[in-house]
């Protein structure tokens, strides 16, 4: 787990949510992001996925990592 995800896990602001595999789900816009544990940022990061609704989202990051629920 990195500081910035830290960071965001501890912001009230961001109003994120766990979700699966120690992911952080929340609002970003008009669309859901859902992160993971190793994110840093959008620029030094691949662990993250954007969705119009928050199931959306978890299935793109679903995708692009299956083995989510070992992470």
């Amino acid at each position: 787990m990195t500081l910035e995800f830290q960071m965001m896990l501890r912001d009230p602001d961001l109003e994120a949510e766990r979700g699966p595999g120690g992911t952080l789900i929340f609002q970003d816009g008009g669309h859901y992001c859902v992160v993971g544990p190793e994110f840093v940022s959008m620029e030094e990061s691949d662990c993250y996925a954007f969705g119009a609704t928050r199931a959306e989202a978890l299935s793109n990051y679903t995708a692009k990592y299956p083995d989510n629920d070992r992470r």
